[in-house]
């Protein structure tokens, strides 16, 4: 005669063994550190991957190994977006003070950082006004060119540009800028921002692409002058130095007159309206495919990947209406991953197997991971039988407004 267990007997033993696990420490994650707010965790048992993944925890640079080592590379300082030079000699990123930031690199195994450009500066008098102006400065974001001599970086700078439009506010929204490490005191103008709806972020070279770059633009849109437009843009980094007396772009472009606004980069994702916004985008290593943020509302956001338009910044119009379609017809092809509550800066593994992405869970941020495999057309789905597996547990200590950074 066969016995048969009952329901509640089962339930009874999941529930046995899942206590068991806990008790006896059975959980994938095991303590690397100590943060401010308990152990920094790292899910030594569940999450694999290959390479090095940079990232900032309590405002520390930390370098995360494959073999799950931590190891935390700055102290003291406020540290945010780190940035591995392409011959993995640097590490680029910004340190940030009370009233501005400077923007400083470090040898890949460690030591004092080297200044770039410091931000620091006064309060001093603004004739005819009552109140003083700030001479300080801020930095943000920098990243690699692939000569691993040069940098991208937003900033600030432009805020005491004369103008000539009847304009007397500063222009304090983040514009994209590019130095020469060698020669750091002399930057040049790579991206346009326009008055007061935020400027640019995530700013990045597309591989195999010198003359490519990549950012995200809050703007507002052009009939209204009253909605919030974000999206992503490709742009020539040099078009604007080339041709720097004659070029119509620099006759017509000034900064916060949308009247006359013409600039060289080319939009990837159409002028929605928020809540839409198209943000945050990361290329993969082969520079074919380009993984981003999409906010769909105040609770959902989705990562996608799609293919990235060819040619259509090398051109005497980019605004051209036939260019401008070009470089927004791939944005249909995307490609749904995941939707999450929150989530932010996706960044590929360097042999484009995965993408790492901050999710917020459990009220936290932390840092998780998601096997991809390609598609035609430069897409990407999730592995077959896999799903997002949460790689730290830092209990809020993460730094989620600072973007990690993933090399071999």
């Amino acid at each position: 005669m066969k016995k048969y267990i009952s329901w509640q007997a089962l339930l009874f033993l999941a529930f046995l063994s899942f206590t068991l696990q806990s008790c006896l420490g059975f959980s994938p994650f095991h303590n690397k550190a100590t943060g401010k707010h308990g152990d920094i965790n790292i899910n030594t048992d569940e999450a694999s991957f290959k390479g090095k993944i940079y990232l900032t925890i309590n405002r520390n640079l930390y370098m995360l190994d494959d073999q799950k080592n931590l190891t935390q590379m700055t102290k003291n300082l406020d540290v945010r977006d780190p940035a591995v030079s392409p011959d993995g000699k640097k590490i680029a990123f910004i340190i940030n003070h009370k009233n501005y930031a400077d923007l400083a690199f470090i040898p890949a195994a460690g030591g004092a950082p080297t200044i770039l450009l410091s931000g620091q500066g006064a309060y001093v008098p603004n004739f005819p006004f009552d109140t003083p102006k700030s001479t300080y400065h801020w930095f943000a974001q920098p990243a690699w060119a692939p000569d691993n001599q040069h940098l991208l970086f937003l900033s600030d700078l432009e805020k005491f540009y004369p103008r000539t439009i009847g304009v007397d506010s500063f222009l304090l929204d983040l514009m994209a800028f590019s130095i020469d490490i060698n020669h750091p005191t002399a930057f040049q103008e790579v991206a346009y921002s326009t008055y007061g709806d935020g400027g640019l972020r995530d700013p990045a070279y597309r591989p195999g692409h010198p003359d490519q770059v990549v950012y995200t633009s809050y703007s507002y849109d052009r009939q209204t002058q009253t909605k919030q437009v974000i999206q992503i843009n490709l742009e020539d980094p040099n078009a604007i130095k080339n041709d720097a007396t004659n070029h119509p772009f620099n006759r017509l472009y000034t900064p916060g007159t949308s009247q006359i606004e013409s600039d060289p980069s080319v939009a990837l994702t159409p002028a929605n309206p928020v809540p839409i916004a198209n943000l945050q985008p990361a290329f993969s290593p082969d520079g074919n495919t380009l993984a981003y943020v999409r906010r769909i509302d105040a609770t959902h956001m989705n990562l996608y990947t799609m293919p990235v338009a060819d040619g259509v910044t090398a051109t005497d119009n980019p605004n051209a209406p036939a260019n401008l379609q070009a470089g927004l017809a791939p944005y249909n092809q995307s490609k749904l991953l995941l939707t999450k509550q929150y989530l932010s800066q996706p960044v590929w593994s360097p042999d484009s197997s995965q993408i790492a992405f901050y999710s917020f869970t459990n009220n936290t941020f932390d840092l998780w991971l998601l096997n991809v495999t390609p598609d035609k057309n430069h897409t990407y789905s999730i592995k077959q039988d896999t799903a997002a597996i949460q790689l730290t547990d830092t209990h809020g200590d993460l730094d989620a407004d600072s973007r990690p950074c993933w090399v071999r």
